[in-house]
């Protein structure tokens, strides 16, 4: 059998490897605004998902109904001085739960080591920082997965959708073509970084943000309802440039091997 023409897979974490639904940043985000006197919902919480923190929380500040609450709790516009208080206080308290949101979605063990078994290169591309990246990397080691690479938004000076880490990434596991290299992410920011970094890009639509539910939620659905769901998610992923689109982690070989015959 010859060897697979792809040369590596840029992975992001929560929602794509790990933590269906995306729960533990919107679930401190939630709790944190509240600290405040500030209601956010859960669709609010996960709107920016897929950018570096600090970012996100300010793109939550300037929505006009977060922004207008702050305003009339605090008679004032928030600051860049409120948007450092609260990115200090995110952290802590997303590595007080990040080790429950580490397990892998199911699937994910499986698709890795079909891809190690094709001889394809795997980096690990996050949202989180440095700090929290730290705290989860043992533990997928605990679940017998090591990348080849990983990153975390510590490094990025622009941040998504700009593919200065995946270019890192490349540089790091020699990569010659971007276009013989796949992206795999639930969240627009991090489909743009593929797309713009030249790669086939791959949208998870269940596990991840823009689905936004657990997995008891996803599977007490009906047919129909998942469905719509799909079609919806889909629509917006293949907008944006998305190549494929996936209902999970565990459907990714069927598209690889398509890939495979595809790249020139």
């Amino acid at each position: 059998m010859k060897n697979s023409n792809i040369e590596g897979i840029v992975f992001d974490l929560a929602g794509t490897l790990i933590d269906f639904g995306s729960l533990a940043p919107s679930q401190v985000l939630i709790e944190l605004f509240d600290r405040f006197g500030i209601k956010i919902t859960r669709k609010q919480a996960i709107g920016p998902m897929g950018i570096e923190k600090r970012a996100h929380i300010k793109a939550l500040l300037t929505t006009r109904k977060i922004n207008s609450q702050w305003k009339k709790k605090f008679k004032s516009k928030p600051t860049d001085k409120d948007i450092d208080k609260l990115f200090k206080l995110f952290n802590p308290e997303l590595k007080k739960i990040i080790k429950k949101h580490s397990k892998f979605i199911s699937g994910s063990k499986k698709t890795l080591d079909f891809i190690k078994n094709k001889k394809i290169k795997i980096g690990i591309n996050t949202g989180y920082s440095e700090e929290i990246l730290n705290v989860i990397l043992p533990e997928l080691k605990k679940q017998r997965f090591i990348p080849d690479v990983s990153y975390s938004s510590s490094y990025t000076k622009i941040g998504r959708p700009s593919a200065e880490i995946i270019y890192k990434i490349f540089s790091e596991l020699n990569i010659t073509k971007g276009s013989n290299c796949i992206k795999v992410d639930d969240t627009i920011p991090g489909l743009l970084e593929g797309v713009n970094a030249g790669m086939w890009v791959v949208g998870v639509i269940f596990s991840g943000n823009e689905f936004g539910k657990t997995e008891v939620e996803f599977n007490r659905l009906s047919f129909k309802d998942k469905t719509k769901f799909r079609k919806k998610i889909k629509n917006k992923f293949k907008k944006v440039g998305a190549h494929y689109v996936i209902d999970t982690i565990k459907d990714l070989p069927k598209i690889i091997k398509i890939i495979q015959t595809r790249i020139k």
